[in-house]
């Protein structure tokens, strides 16, 4: 589903931060654009979606484009999203700080 090109890292996360999801996650850097702040979400948070999760109204899940047809590869919506095929359910954020 996700090309092993687009991986740039794998990490290792404590059992403890995932339970009751699967070993099936992929994290995402939220962009600048802002657009869940009423989730809670800003520029440069980590994401971490779980891709056995199936689409659930009014959560947020994450998005591939495979048609590579100029739209974005991957987005994240509360609501499902035509001409995309899930990935899977958003289970955890993380904000990112450098001291």
């Amino acid at each position: 589903m996700i090309d092993e090109k687009d991986v740039t890292a794998y990490v290792s996360i404590p059992d403890y931060f995932t339970q009751g999801c699967s070993e099936d996650i992929v994290i995402f850097r939220a962009d600048g654009g802002n657009h869940f702040t009423d989730y809670g979400i800003f520029s440069g948070m980590f994401l971490f979606f779980d891709m056995k999760k199936d689409f659930e109204k009014g959560r947020l899940s994450c998005y591939i484009n495979s048609a590579d047809d100029g739209r974005p590869k991957y987005k994240v919506s509360d609501k499902d999203m035509e001409g995309y095929q899930h990935l899977g359910r958003l289970v955890m954020t993380m904000r990112n700080y450098e001291v």
